[in-house]
């Protein structure tokens, strides 16, 4: 008989195979435009200039959603043949100081600027860049969540970078400063600080569209977000604890200072990267909520 016994200290000197996630496998899915017309991992043409979700669906005009978690990073990111190459990334946990994942010359970890010209000032920090990470639930344009084939409701999410950030953060800026009836009581300095920065942009439906910005290199392309269908208190606080229940699969699958490499399944795309070691458009008025609005209650995660 030979026993396992002998070589168990051999543990942790092999190598395990991984299998790349299958984007219909994925908690979160990323929303993109895509940038040219060409066949995905399961043959579908993905038409360039339309919106899709990888994984779930494809070439629409618009997409729904009730937001969830919103997260601004920082990420110096170099462009290779293969695809994007995150250099440094910072999860921005806490209060400043924030830390990235490259080290300092001797071996301590390395502070990030605060600002962007802080980040400018430095040789190595100029080319960091802030990201916004904006998930959320997958809905109809009446509000209603979409199930998926497993009766699961679906997240997605989209990265506002480079030129897509700016209306983006246009957005969630102009929901910031609403003043709007609260939904905590009693209401104190720090209940009104913690709505608006965190339960205003969950209080209305987002509607996402394609418009278009000047660059130096011509038109791009990049995300337009509207809000629409105002949502009633009852469905908001159930959305509140959606985000609370899902923020750590959300942190799993965003901070890639824990997870180094991010699956890529039938080539990059928008929202898929690798770890190596203007103004927006005023969102419309709120409009009134349905009058039968989805119990967000009943929405079930587990598997």
């Amino acid at each position: 008989m030979t026993n396992l016994e002998e070589f168990s200290g051999l543990a942790g000197t092999g190598y395990e195979s991984k299998q790349a996630t299958k984007p219909e496998d994925e908690f979160f899915h990323s929303v993109y435009i895509a940038g040219q017309t060409r066949k995905n991992h399961i043959q579908i043409e993905e038409k360039a200039g339309l919106l899709q979700i990888r994984g779930v669906q494809y070439n629409l005009d618009s997409i729904h959603m009730v937001i969830t978690h919103v997260k601004e990073v920082l990420a110096k990111v170099k462009n290779t043949a293969r695809g994007d190459t995150i250099e440094c990334f910072s999860y921005k946990r806490g209060e400043a100081p924030w830390y990235g994942t490259s080290k300092l010359s001797n071996g301590s970890p390395r502070p990030c600027g605060v600002t962007s010209a802080e980040r400018a000032a430095n040789e190595y920090c100029s080319t960091c860049k802030s990201q916004i990470i904006v998930s959320g639930i997958f809905c109809e344009p009446s509000g209603k969540p979409v199930i998926d084939e497993n009766q699961k409701p679906v997240m997605l999410f989209l990265r506002g970078k480079g030129t897509k950030y700016g209306n983006i953060s246009a957005y969630l800026a102009d929901l910031a400063k609403r003043d709007l009836d609260p939904i905590f009581t009693p209401v104190t300095d720090e209940s009104r600080k913690f709505e608006k920065e965190v339960v205003n942009n969950k209080r209305f439906l987002t509607k996402i569209t394609i418009g278009e910005a000047k660059t130096n290199f011509g038109m791009k392309k990049v995300f337009n977000l509207e809000a629409t269908v105002a949502l009633p208190k009852e469905s908001v606080l159930a959305i509140l604890k959606v985000a609370k229940n899902t923020l750590p699969k959300f942190e799993e699958k965003m901070d890639w200072s824990k997870n180094k490499t991010s699956s890529s399944y039938g080539g990059e795309q928008e929202g898929v990267l690798t770890m190596d070691s203007p103004q927006g458009d005023k969102p419309a008025e709120e409009a009134k909520a349905p009058s039968q609005p989805f119990n967000f209650n009943d929405l079930d995660f587990n598997s």
